[in-house]
């Protein structure tokens, strides 16, 4: 049985690339564009990982995980952003956050953040 990924992620382009490089690569995967619901959809699909944007048009992608957390959904959580800051990814990792991918990526970077982060050796570590 292959692994399921769930992309929260708002840019359409970016969501439907992601989900095609992971579906090739075997993952089974589902989508979503905003933050509402993600919990309720992570405890329905049970995912192996989540890819979680920071920017989301709704909420901020660091309260989706802080609630995902708060639900005990214990799930690795890796999270997708632009922004470079050193509080971005102070706020990620305090936050329960399992790392973080740094946009633009190639399609490479993602699966082996992926594999990363699904490798049960996989330490709480960003990039």
């Amino acid at each position: 049985m292959s692994n399921r990924v769930l992309i929260v992620e708002d840019d359409a382009m970016l969501r439907e690339a992601m989900d095609l490089i992971l579906t090739q690569a075997g993952y089974q995967v589902l989508t979503a564009a905003t933050g509402a619901g993600v919990t309720a959809l992570a405890t329905r699909f049970e995912p192996h990982l989540v890819l979680l944007d920071v920017s989301l048009p709704d909420t901020s992608g660091v309260e989706v995980l802080r609630n995902l957390r708060r639900w005990n959904v214990r799930v690795p959580v890796v999270m997708v952003t632009a922004n470079r800051t050193p509080e971005i990814v102070r706020d990620v990792m305090a936050s329960g956050g399992n790392g973080y991918l740094l946009k633009p990526f190639e399609p490479k970077d993602l699966i082996d953040r992926v594999r990363r982060a699904l490798s049960p050796s996989s330490p709480r570590t960003g990039g």
